[in-house]
């Protein structure tokens, strides 16, 4: 047993391997240990931060309909607890989100025992999971059907009992505060 949502795909054989591959209803996966993705978000580079952040955004985005074949439009919420429930099982930390306002295109999403943050914990000085930032922000791009951003307002990595991360138009970010502009581009 590896947890109940891959055990459901393991048992109805949509989770293989293969060709020295790992498959989850035909989508490839790899694991990859924690080690390398912390090593990534302690670079502290603001601008290589960011790269992170936007990469995994634009990417997400692109892949859900196309990969995971998330059809927002019609499983609404559903489809955002699947997908919630999907990055919980793969190790992310456990995904919930908490607050939801699909008519103003806001959401706040709490992990814990986030793979990134709780590995760092208390070492960092800023928020430090934009893999998991870019992740959120991809994920409500779609289902908003909007351009949204998301910031990490809190973070394991700088001693916070968990990550929040705070998902919205870009407009609406204080760009006054150091934790907003350490994470987001003014210009993109």
């Amino acid at each position: 047993m590896i947890n109940s949502f891959l055990d459901k795909y393991i048992f109805t054989g949509g989770f293989k391997y293969s060709h020295n591959n790992f498959f989850l209803m035909g989508i490839p996966f790899l694991m990859v240990p924690t080690g390398l993705l912390v090593s990534l978000a302690q670079k502290g580079d603001k601008n290589f931060d960011k790269e992170i952040y936007y990469s995994f955004k634009h990417s997400m985005a692109s892949a859900l309909k196309k990969e995971f074949g998330v059809n927002f439009e019609a499983e609404g919420e559903k489809g955002l607890l699947l997908l919630e429930e999907m990055f919980t099982a793969f190790g992310w930390g456990q995904l919930k989100h908490v607050d939801l306002e699909k008519e103003n295109k806001r959401a706040i999403v709490v992990v814990t025992s986030s793979a990134i943050g709780s590995r760092l914990a208390g070492q960092a000085k800023l928020p430090a999971d934009h893999f998991l930032r870019g992740i959120i922000a991809g994920i409500f791009f779609d289902y908003f059907e909007s351009d949204v951003e998301c910031v990490e307002s809190k973070c394991a990595a700088t001693g916070e009992n968990n990550c929040e991360f705070v998902v919205k138009k870009k407009g609406e970010f204080d760009f006054s505060k150091e934790t907003v502009q350490s994470q987001l581009d003014t210009d993109r």
